[in-house]
């Protein structure tokens, strides 16, 4: 049985839990209720947004690590599986509810751009600001190089799956045919199954360490078993997308108020917005030198958003890609084949390489206001 003082705490989280799921639901009624918000509110519900956001990431990056550490799982597998499907699920759920709940004129249009948004942001600006934090962190001398040290056979894999996945959605989006379009949708969730597999043997290189800390463990006094574990994992996710809801929200009514047209809000701030739970782990993997983990956070998810999700645009709408959604699918082919022609002959990943999906994101940019 519980001590006193292990009920108390499990209290105080239940609590702690409740406060923050009616506060970010009364915040989200607040900017869906009224027409006219104050900066102020606008800006107190942003950044309530970011730190819940931050709260979940770090709560789920600490157990998936422990979860890692637990099962003697390698930094790429936790990182292209564990991770990635994790921090991936904020932006998987807007197409799935837009299908659901959008106007009949705009749900596939929303369902597809967050489809393809999603492998563009991580391929382009997601690396990019990855190589940010490299450049940054080499200035400060708290890294001897502007570089990832990665397990570059894992990211090779999952690489090379990506650019095969992606040539074949471009190649079908081409065609056209409802037919294909349904087989192809089918295809991926294998695809899928088969990555997960054989992502699962990713070797642990030397030198490969998890986390000390379980959280739950300092604030609560849980044992570090799986079943608690799991837990801290899902209250991680929970927090994740309750955040990102409220800062899309937020930054939707933020953006209307300063004038920014909606065509702007749904092909740039808001793929930025939903992104942030992969940009923020991978920045804080990064900085404790875990790179590994960082990149297959973005490499996995990369592969995750362009298999199942890409298989629901496929299978419930009609898959019908303009120029703007066929750049992306090509700029993403292009970053995966820079770095992985890279990687094959330099055996190395420095963060000029990374820092090149900023161009084609400003390009992105470019052809939004031309």
């Amino acid at each position: 049985m519980l001590d006193l003082m292990g009920k108390m705490r499990y209290i105080i989280l239940l609590i702690v839990l409740t406060l923050i799921t009616t506060l970010s639901l009364f915040l989200t009624g607040t900017v869906n209720g009224s027409e006219s918000h104050s900066y102020l509110l606008l800006i107190t519900g942003l950044c309530i947004g970011i730190i819940i956001i931050l709260g979940g990431c770090e709560l789920f990056a600490n157990g998936v690590e422990c979860f890692g550490d637990r099962f003697n799982m390698s930094h790429a597998t936790v990182g292209s599986l564990l991770a990635a499907v994790g921090t991936a699920m904020p932006e998987t759920l807007i197409p799935i509810l837009a299908l659901l709940f959008a106007g009949k004129g705009h749900r596939e249009g929303i369902a597809v751009g967050a489809i393809l948004g999603a492998p563009f942001m991580l391929g382009t600006l997601a690396m990019f600001l990855l190589g940010i934090t490299l450049f940054i962190r080499k200035l400060i001398k708290k890294r001897p190089r502007a570089e990832m040290d990665v397990n570059l056979s894992a990211l090779t894999f999952e690489m090379k799956y990506f650019l095969v996945i992606m040539s074949f959605l471009l190649l079908v989006s081409i065609i056209k045919n409802p037919l294909i379009n349904h087989i192809t949708g089918g295809l991926l969730i294998v695809v899928y199954g088969i990555f997960f597999f054989y992502s699962l043997k990713h070797e642990a290189e030397e030198g490969e360490e998890y986390t000390d800390n379980f959280h739950f463990g300092l604030f609560l006094g849980c044992p570090r078993r799986v079943r608690w574990i799991s837990f801290q994992i899902l209250i991680g996710l929970f927090f994740i997308i309750t955040g990102a809801n409220l800062f899309i929200g937020y930054l939707t009514a933020f953006s209307l108020k300063t004038g920014i047209p909606a065509l702007i809000l749904s092909l740039l701030i808001t793929p930025i917005a939903t992104e942030l739970p992969e940009k923020f782990n991978s920045i804080t993997w990064t900085l404790k030198g875990k790179d590994t983990i960082a990149l297959g956070n973005l490499s996995g998810a990369m592969v995750f958003q362009a298999t199942i999700p890409a298989s629901i645009g496929l299978l419930f709408t009609d898959w019908t890609l303009g120029t703007r959604e066929l750049f992306t699918i090509g700029s993403a082919l292009f970053m995966g084949a820079i770095i992985l022609s890279y990687v094959s002959y330099k055996k190395r990943l420095p963060a000029t390489v990374l820092l090149i999906g900023g161009v084609f994101y400003f390009i992105y940019v470019l052809t939004v206001f031309i």
